[in-house]
């Protein structure tokens, strides 16, 4: 844009260019220099401390999150353990699906041991450790079907104290059987616990389930370790609200820098107004050009 001059006879002007406005969003070299000032500098210092102190406390809260979730696990268990068991024959026949609600509540079955077709499974981990689970077919009183019976977890294939053979009684609870793969394993080992591949070892009828003793019963069956209880399904997850609040305290964190580019960008804007502000005052004090006289 060029200045409007005034028109005088027999005087000749010169128009006086001013410098247009700077458009357009700023670049990188204009933000680098923005920000390596001082002043953005102190304050990209205390929002950083900001953004960490958020996400130690979106930490916080997740922990807080599991922990709760543990919690609830651990008091349902414990009222579990504490109930009076339930006989498996009743609850529950052979080839049937275990539900959900029936997973870590207690169960008495009484039967008689098969140790021919004991298996070991191995790589379970008991406290950390790597090792065994035996599992023995228990001939169910009652209906004569199949139930995997884990007696225990050892460190070692060797030397494992024998089922009992005579007739036992066993509290403790059962979960779904699991999904089989063929793996190359020793003989007498498998890589899990399926009841539809112990049907085409042990024979029909089965339990589509598996039971793990408590503590007590386990100690009866010849001292093997004392495996934990099935998992619990449902009811104790992750606590949501704690999980959110997590999520909150990031996006803060995020926002704070967020804040500071934005603080950036609009010095880089301000200079641009001060330089095209600077560049017009001459322009508008000196009326818009120099007159010159004509010749004589």
């Amino acid at each position: 844009m060029r200045s409007r001059l005034a028109t005088y006879p027999g005087i000749v002007t010169h128009d006086a260019p001013i410098a247009p406005l700077a458009s357009g969003r700023p670049g990188l070299r204009e933000l680098r220099e923005a920000a390596l000032t001082p002043r953005m500098l102190g304050i990209l210092a205390l929002i950083v401390a900001a953004a960490i102190v958020c996400a130690n406390l979106g930490a916080w809260q997740i922990d807080r999150a599991f922990e709760r979730a543990d919690a609830a696990r651990a008091a349902e268990a414990a009222a579990l353990s504490d109930a009076a068991p339930d006989a498996l024959t009743e609850v529950l026949e052979p080839g049937a699906h275990v539900m959900g609600a029936m997973v870590g509540h207690p169960y008495e079955v009484t039967g008689t041991f098969d140790p021919a077709g004991e298996v070991l499974v191995p790589d379970r981990l008991v406290d950390g450790e790597s090792g065994y689970l035996v599992v023995t077919p228990l001939r169910v009183d009652g209906t004569d079907a199949w139930l995997a019976v884990v007696r225990g977890w050892s460190a070692s294939a060797e030397g494992l104290p024998p089922a009992p053979p005579e007739p036992v009684t066993l509290t403790g609870a059962i979960t779904a059987g699991e999904a089989f793969e063929n793996l190359a394993l020793p003989a007498g080992q498998v890589d899990s616990i399926s009841p539809a591949y112990f049907a085409g070892t042990w024979g029909l009828p089965i339990y589509n389930a598996y039971l793990v003793p408590d503590a007590e019963s386990t100690a009866a069956l010849g001292g093997l370790a004392v495996v934990p209880a099935p998992s619990l399904d449902g009811g104790t997850g992750v606590d949501l609200r704690n999980l959110a609040y997590a999520v909150q305290w990031y996006v803060f964190g995020g926002f704070a820098l967020f804040v500071w580019y934005r603080l950036v960008r609009d010095d880089v804007l301000a200079r641009r107004e001060d330089a095209q502000a600077a560049l017009a005052a001459p322009a508008a004090a000196g009326g818009g050009g120099t007159p010159e006289r004509p010749e004589a």
